[in-house]
Parts: C-alpha cells; sequence; structure tokens
C-alpha cells in the first residue's frame, strides 16, 4: 500500500454507473478505476455526491468500496466518504470503510441544520478524535450550510486524525490562506474543478476532482506540470481543459452531465437516481465539442 505521506495528487471521484434494470456496474465501474490508474491518479474519492452516496444502499455501499479496494490492489489510495447527519451516524461510517479496506475517509459537517462554525467543529472534533482512518474535511458552504475558515480548521488539528481538507468555498485565496493556518503535515487539495490551475499557484497539494473521472489524463497531466514548476505549460493545458471543466462544474446537472459525456464517448453510466436532475442534449452536446477542441489542440501542439 503507498505510504501515507503520497496522499496527495489528483484523487478521481468515480461515478456510480447503473445498468438496464437500475442496478450498480460495478463491471464498468471497475474499467473507469483501470483507465484513472493508468494516468497514474493518486488516488480515487468514492461515495461522494458525483457517486450519488446518498442514493445507494447500504450493501451497494460495501459491494463497490469491497470491489474498488481489491481493483485498485494499492496502487492507489480509496477514501470514502462518510457524511452523515450526526457525528455517531459518522463515525459508524468510518469503521464500515476500514474493515472494507480504506485508507482514508471524507466528512462534511452536519448538513441541513445550518450550524454556526463552532458548531460544526464541536461536531468534527467528536468524529475525528475517534476515527479509525485518516480524515478529509470537506468544506462545502453550498451543500451544508456552514463556512469553515482556515480558523476554524486549524482548531482540529489536534485530533490526530486531520490529514487534509477538500475546499469548495470559492474564495480567490482561501487554498494560499488554508496553506498559511495549517501545519505542513495536512495536505489542501482544490475541491472544485474549475479552480484546480489557480489552487496549484497557491499551494495545493493536491486536487479532488471529479472531472479526473472523465479526463484523467489531462488531470493528471496537469497536476504534474504544476507539481514540478513548469508553469507556462500547465498553463497551456489548463487553457483547454478549463472550458469543459467550466461548464461541468457551473451546471447543476453536473452528475449527469458527466455520466452522459462518458456515455457518448463509449463507457456507459445509466442515468441518475432520482430526484437529481437530468443534463439536457445541448449540455452534453456542448462539453463533448469543448472536449473534442481540447483534444484537437493537443495533437497539434
Amino acid at each position: 500500500m503507498p505510504d501515507e505521506q503520497t496522499m496527495r495528487g489528483v484523487f478521481a471521484v468515480p461515478t456510480t454507473p447503473f445498468d438496464a434494470d437500475g442496478e450498480q456496474s460495478i463491471k464498468v465501474l471497475l474499467t473507469g478505476i483501470d483507465r484513472a490508474l493508468e494516468a497514474g491518479v493518486g488516488g480515487f474519492l468514492c461515495l461522494g455526491a458525483t457517486g450519488e452516496a446518498l442514493a445507494l444502499s447500504s450493501e451497494e455501499r460495501e459491494a463497490q468500496i469491497r470491489a474498488v479496494v481489491e481493483a485498485v490492489a494499492g496502487r492507489a489510495h480509496v477514501v470514502v466518504g462518510c457524511m452523515a447527519y450526526s457525528p455517531a451516524e459518522m463515525t459508524a461510517l468510518i469503521a464500515q470503510a476500514k474493515s472494507w479496506g480504506a485508507d482514508a475517509a471524507m466528512i462534511t459537517p452536519p448538513f441541513y441544520g445550518g450550524l454556526e462554525p463552532d458548531a460544526a467543529v464541536a461536531a468534527l472534533r467528536a468524529v475525528m478524535s475517534a476515527s479509525e482512518l485518516p480524515v478529509m474535511v470537506y468544506n462545502n458552504p453550498h451543500s451544508t450550510g456552514t463556512d469553515l475558515r482556515p480558523e476554524h480548521l486549524a482548531a482540529l488539528q489536534d485530533t490526530g486524525a486531520f490529514w487534509s481538507v477538500k475546499e469548495t468555498s470559492g474564495e480567490a485565496s482561501r487554498i494560499r490562506e488554508l496553506r498559511d493556518a495549517l501545519d505542513e503535515s495536512v495536505e489542501v487539495f482544490a475541491g472544485a474543478d474549475g479552480i484546480a490551475f489557480e489552487g496549484f499557484t497557491q499551494g495545493a497539494s493536491g486536487w479532488v476532482a471529479a472531472s479526473a473521472w472523465l479526463l484523467p489524463r489531462e488531470c493528471q497531466r496537469l497536476w504534474e506540470l504544476c507539481r514540478d514548476g513548469e508553469w507556462a505549460a500547465a498553463l497551456d493545458l489548463w487553457n483547454g481543459l478549463s472550458s469543459p471543466l467550466a461548464q461541468i462544474e457551473g451546471s447543476s446537472a453536473f452528475i449527469s452531465l458527466i455520466k452522459q459525456t462518458l456515455s457518448r464517448r463509449g463507457a456507459e453510466q445509466g442515468p441518475v437516481r432520482p430526484p437529481l436532475p437530468t443534463a439536457s442534449p445541448a449540455e452534453v452536446e456542448s462539453v463533448l465539442s469543448a472536449i473534442a477542441g481540447m483534444e484537437g489542440e493537443g495533437a497539434h501542439a
């Protein structure tokens, strides 16, 4: 298994493919895992929003993670989304993830309650202090109603389980502020695909990327160029890559958009489970056109 110190870089976020009967298709999922591994990604973040985690049964969750862990076979890290309303439930989900072979867990502040940051930090502290796995804290104010600023996250560094932050507030300088506020032992991941390049310029040590499930080679290459300080080449790549990423990121039906785009490119995903919205044909065509333009430019570079 990779050393814990290598838990950085691109972490692809898998979709959950469904077959014609509406059942999850582990076979299609593992085809995507192999494709991303060939591109060199550092890990996978399963059972997040993109994976439609809240639409899956406990049995489906377990089947998915056990299959992914077996397929990855130590070549990358497997992180499992363990989001829930109560700290006790999050703790139980982390223990499950460990029993399935996961390397780390991702949690958010308890959602729906609209907690003030201090209350959210107290809830996260209870989970992280008891965690059996390294923890990624996902700052997603849009979904949770709570924005965990750098000073709030810094207060969790003594829990012993704080591996990383997935940052998606959209604040222009937030990743730099996090890097300044947190110890070097805590990784900072760009969590919004549309600001990955900007995040790398501010010191992000990784990228949790739904787009890396769709375009793993390009996303991994961007990370490598930024990691190695090849900023001019990275910017050239980003100027092409950012167009399809921005369209996906800006859509309320982004999960459907990723799945439909993958299906049109030969990896049939099936639909999203209701009540998630379905992307329009025009949205799908626009993303496919942007990808084709990017790939055409790359062929002539």
